[in-house]
């Protein structure tokens, strides 16, 4: 690594001594290390993007200089805060093209209290309260590389 160069970096979590630790590309991937902040961090940054230099080019020492932009975290923010501020039906809408949103965190979580719609024309998922999982559209495709198991107390075709 060059003096100076960033790395980009995942915020993995913060400890109950309230230190962020981050992991990186070249880190073992099992070993989370402890990083100092240019900025406050708090457990709404968990999961995002950092950008890491190391303190005296230091690899175990990472300072986290800001987190990356994601426009889906904006997103999300957004809805967030509009979800407690309103329990009707709440659309995000934004001029986001798929092409502009990048994910690279660990997890994601999308939550409502009675149901989430995804859709696309003619295509919807529906996850619903009660633990309902609706899948809708004109064609379905199924494909595993390993086994493809199809579990219930009961399973029907047609």
């Amino acid at each position: 690594m060059a003096p100076g160069e960033i790395i980009i970096g995942t915020l993995v979590e913060i400890n109950n001594q309230g230190q962020a630790l981050v992991n990186f590309p070249g880190n073992d991937p099992t070993k989370n290390l402890i990083a100092i902040s240019t900025l406050a961090i708090t457990q709404q940054h968990v999961g995002r993007q950092t950008a890491l230099l190391f303190a005296n080019g230091d690899m175990n020492c990472p300072v986290i200089l800001g987190m990356i932009h994601s426009p889906l975290q904006n997103m999300l923010e957004t809805f967030n805060q509009a979800q407690y501020e309103s329990d009707s039906h709440i659309e995000v809408e934004s001029e986001l093209n798929v092409d502009d949103m990048q994910m690279d965190g660990n997890k994601l979580i999308f939550e409502a209290k009675q149901e989430i719609v995804f859709k696309c024309g003619e295509s919807s998922i529906t996850l619903t309260k009660s633990g309902k999982i609706m899948i809708r559209g004109k064609y379905l495709l199924n494909r595993a590389t390993g086994v493809n198991r199809i579990m219930g107390g009961s399973v029907q075709v047609n």
